[in-house]
This record gives C-alpha cells, sequence and structure tokens, in this order.
C-alpha cells in the first residue's frame, strides 16, 4: 500500500540508512532529497530505517508492461506494484504492445492507460519500415517522456521487423538529430528463418540452436557498424553471447544491457523448467554466464534490464512452437543481484552503477539514479540478511511464473520510496 507522508510541506527524515556512503540521515521534502548526512535536521515524521541499506531505486531500461489490448496479460497498475517489489522506481516501457507505440495516436493511448502508474515511466517508440516522418513528429513535438527509439531486427510479439540496412541507418540519422538512443533487439530474422529451417526438432531444448547465437552476434556486428557511420549512439538490449561482448568491447558509442537470465541461467535449466524458460535471445550455456560475468567485472556492461516479459500460465503452458516468449523479471533483479553480493561475487557498488547510476546517465534523466540532496527520493530500502524463496505464485505480476521460482536467495526489499512517497512491502 501507498502512503503519501511528503505533502508539498511534510519533512519525512530517514534515520540510520546504511548508504554507500556510511550510515546517513536523509531527510525528504517536496518529492526530494532535501538533506543528507550525520545531523538530525527539523521534520514532521521519522523512521527508523536502523541500520537497514538503502540504495537509489532501481531504473529498469527494459519492461513489457502491456496493457491496453493486452492488459490481461499485464497492466499499468500490476507491473508498476511489481516494480515497487522489486525495489524499481522508473521503468521504460518497450512499444511492440498492442497497438503499437509506434505513432502519436498510440503513444497518446498509452500516455493516458500509464497515468495509472505508481512508479516513474518513460516509452519507447518503435521504428518501422515507414513510420519516420511520425517518429520525428513526436521527437520534434514532445519527447520528454520518451526513453529512445526501439528496433527489432527480429520478430518479436507485435513488433515490425526492420531489415533493410539504408532503413536502419534512416533510423539511426533520425535518432541522432534528435540525440535520442537507439535501442536495438538485434536477432537477425533472416539468419533465425535459416536455422529454423535447419532443425527439424522444434522443442524447447532446442531453443537455443533454433533462435542460433550466430543471429544475435551477427547482427550485433551489423549495426555496431552502421552506427559507427551514422556517429549516433545505440544500445544493445539482452546481450547474451560471449561473441558479442568482444564487439562490444571496441565500440564506444555503444551502450551495453545484459539481463539477469542471461547471467544467471543457460539452456541446462530447460529440462527443469521447460517452456517457462523460453525466452528471445534464448538461455544460452555456461560459458556464455561466465563471459557476461567477466563483462560486469571488466566495466563492458552498462545496464541491467529486466527484460519483464509477462504472459499467462495458460500462454505458456501451450507446445513450445506456440508459447510465446518471455516472463515476468522486475520482481526478482534486485534480489536476484543481492544474492550474488552476499555470494561474494558482485560487489553493491557495481549493482548500484549498473542500475541507477548507468541508466540514469545514458538516458539523461535529471536527478535520478543517485542518493544525493537535489535528487528525487526514489530509494529501495534492503535487509541483506533476509532468506527467503521466490514464490512465482505470490507475485504482484500478473504473470505468475519464472525460471527463478523456488530459488532460495538471501537479500529482500523492505520499502520502496518513489518520488518520497512510501510503499511497503
Amino acid at each position: 500500500a501507498g502512503m503519501n507522508l511528503c505533502g508539498e510541506k511534510m519533512k519525512l527524515l530517514l534515520k540510520n540508512c546504511n548508504t554507500l556512503k556510511g550510515m546517513k540521515n536523509i531527510l525528504i521534502k517536496s518529492n526530494k532529497i532535501f538533506y543528507l548526512g550525520d545531523d538530525i535536521p527539523h521534520f514532521d515524521k521519522q523512521i527508523d530505517i536502523s541500520g537497514m541499506l538503502v540504495i537509489p531505486g532501481l531504473i529498469d531500461p527494459h519492461v513489457h508492461v502491456r496493457d491496453l489490448e493486452q492488459s490481461y496479460k499485464e497492466d499499468w497498475k500490476s507491473a508498476s506494484e511489481a516494480a515497487l517489489v522489486g525495489g524499481v522506481t522508473t521503468i521504460f516501457d518497450m512499444p511492440n504492445s498492442i497497438p503499437a507505440t509506434t505513432n502519436l495516436k498510440n503513444l497518446n493511448l498509452k500516455r493516458k492507460v500509464a497515468e495509472k502508474s505508481l512508479v516513474n515511466r518513460k516509452f519507447y517508440l518503435g521504428a518501422t519500415n515507414d513510420n519516420l516522418n511520425e517518429l520525428d513528429e513526436i521527437l520534434q513535438e514532445n519527447p520528454d517522456d520518451v526513453a529512445g527509439i526501439k528496433m527489432f531486427l527480429a520478430a518479436s510479439s507485435s513488433n515490425e521487423v526492420v531489415s533493410n540496412k539504408n532503413k536502419v541507418k534512416e533510423i539511426f540519422e533520425l535518432a541522432k538529430k534528435y540525440n535520442k538512443i537507439v535501442a536495438v533487439h538485434s536477432e537477425l530474422q533472416s539468419c533465425l528463418d535459416e536455422w529454423n529451417a535447419k532443425i527439424s526438432e522444434k522443442s524447447i531444448q532446442n531453443h537455443n540452436k533454433i533462435r542460433n547465437r550466430e543471429c544475435a552476434i551477427n547482427g550485433t556486428e551489423l549495426v555496431l557498424k552502421l552506427a559507427k557511420e551514422v556517429g549516433n549512439k545505440i544500445y544493445i538490449c539482452h546481450v547474451s553471447t560471449r561473441e558479442e561482448i568482444e564487439l562490444l568491447k571496441e565500440n564506444k558509442n555503444a551502450f551495453c544491457e545484459i539481463t539477469l537470465h542471461h547471467l544467471l541461467k543457460n539452456e541446462k535449466i530447460l529440462k527443469k523448467v521447460g517452456n517457462f524458460g523460453k525466452v528471445n535471445p534464448p538461455l544460452r550455456t555456461e560459458k556464455d554466464n561466465l563471459a557476461l560475468l567477466q563483462a560486469i567485472l571488466d566495466d563492458v556492461v552498462d545496464t541491467i534490464g529486466t527484460d519483464h516479459a509477462p504472459h499467462t500460465l495458460a500462454e505458456k503452458n501451450q507446445k513450445y512452437s506456440k508459447v510465446p516468449s518471455g516472463f515476468p523479471g522486475v520482481e526478482t533483479a534486485l534480489p536476484l543481484l543481492l544474492n550474488e553480493v552476499n555470494k561474494g561475487i558482485l560487489s553493491l557498488e557495481k549493482i548500484v552503477e549498473l542500475t541507477s547510476l548507468n541508466p540514469s546517465k545514458i538516458f539523461g534523466l535529471k536527478n535520478r539514479g543517485k542518493i544525493e540532496k537535489g535528487c528525487f527520493a526514489d530509494l529501495a530500502v534492503i535487509d541483506m540478511n533476509k532468506k527467503w524463496k521466490i514464490n512465482a505464485s505470490k507475485f504482484r505480476s500478473k504473470a505468475k511464473y519464472s525460471p527463478f521460482d523456488e530459488m532460495e536467495i538471501q537479500g529482500k526489499v523492505v520499502m520502496t520510496f518513489v518520488n518520497g512517497k512510501m510503499f511497503e512491502n
């Protein structure tokens, strides 16, 4: 439940916050951090955080909220409630909704339904083969809540595939003109079609072969080359292979996003989780898990996106060829990362960098992603010692399944603040 403790004048003091800068008291006033330090300033109400960890709320650059004609899968209310449970305070919604966010009319429909969101939001515009003028119009008129342009080189849900090189470059040029990032799903459709024809046995065990790694590697290589020619910034979504990591090491105009499922899981779990683990790009191999971890440690990875992609249980329980790809992620991402911190594999500093600091820099979010005076009070309060078990049937998301279901982890979000408004888990 949400409690608005911060009316315009209300001053809320969070006492004894264990932050990356040590023990601090945080005073929130008019939705921003008004004071951060050792003193106890004047307050109207106080909450003793009693040494719990406080980090910036997560900025999730990759979410499929659904809603509109797919509200049975997820809507802005359920998605944002799920986000809050996971300490996520800002989400960027992908355009392959129904209707797709490819023109002003559909963007306005989405803006309207998103008013029920409990977290901050931005929207991606979807690039198609013939909507450059419409994108231009939106970016000229009212681009404040636009995170960037999303381009799919392969089919996924309801999106349109952009496959012509000149078209890709035109989209890149438009993005450069308005200084917006192009986020790319880089698996190449023509390559996927070839492999699909090659592999006769269509099963979840073969998903990684059918949607072959080659298609992601070649697509990433292609867009990196074209973006270099145009000189625009690109953001490669859900990088899943060690070869792509090698390509990205050389490219300074490209940002690299990875997901928790590509970092922590691989195709071996598909025997156990079946189609609940069907996702695009597919779960890869153990070698890829290690390459992604190394890429985090080597500062090659810029952000972690959840690629929260909810479907119904009925849809996921069909046979492999009919099952839509994706699973929910906003509720589990931060806990899974905290578990890695508890295991000594990742540092807390690194997680904050990947989930709040970097996304706010890359996408130009003013006064977000940091715990500093003058920044919006978007915070996640965490119990690092809490041991618990992921239970997908209890998700706030409408999608009650997960490849991480029943995993025992340590580290849990206990409360989340969005613009100074408190939500307790």
